[in-house]
């Protein structure tokens, strides 16, 4: 049954492969900037932003950084996606992480960033 679907895929044309990838990944960045249009920009989210496109694309670009690496490793890191999206939410956690906490009256007090918190709990 899938090879013709398959058989039937292989006859539409490449110019309509194009024309409907071009508008697949049209809107896969529209609904990004969506997204991030409704993100308050500070400089930490800014900073944030821009290191992590940054990296993709860097990996993007120049493959070989990682030639020395693992190839297990080199097969995760050579995704730009991959690379992006882990930068992106590990420095989320570190930037921008606040922990909130309710006292006996009700109040929410923040706790600030989890390593000062960690600090705070060790000292």
């Amino acid at each position: 049954m899938i090879p013709k679907f398959g058989a039937i895929a292989t006859l539409i044309p490449s110019s309509v492969l194009g024309g409907a990838m071009l508008v697949m990944f049209g809107m896969v960045g529209a609904q990004g900037i969506k997204m991030l249009s409704k993100v308050e920009l500070n400089n930490k989210n800014l900073l944030i932003i821009a290191i992590s496109v940054g990296l993709g694309l860097g990996v993007t670009t120049q493959p070989a950084l990682f030639q020395y690496l693992p190839a297990t490793v080199q097969v995760i890191m050579s995704n730009g996606m991959v690379v992006g999206s882990f930068t992106a939410v590990i420095l989320n956690i570190l930037l921008n992480h606040t922990r909130l906490q309710k006292n006996s009256r009700g109040i929410v007090n923040k706790l600030g960033h989890p390593l000062a918190c960690l600090l705070k709990f060790l000292y």
